[in-house]
């Protein structure tokens, strides 16, 4: 079974640029759903993938500096 971290470090690695400002779920490395709002997304997740846990996420629209 694939954890989340692989989840997240598969989301760190990529170029999810157009995705700006929106939420996602990522499920086996990919991504299953795309919304405005968490709870959409998550909402989205269940249906498709009912017995896996997805990754959600929200893509920045700025660059982050640490």
């Amino acid at each position: 079974m694939e954890s989340s971290y692989t989840n997240y470090e598969w989301f760190l690695k990529s170029d999810l640029s157009q995705y700006a400002g929106k939420w996602l779920a990522i499920v086996d490395q990919k991504i299953i759903a795309v919304g405005k709002n968490a709870r959409e997304v998550i909402e989205k997740a269940k249906k498709q993938y009912p017995q896996k846990r997805p990754f959600v996420t929200k893509v920045r629209d700025q660059l982050s500096i640490l």
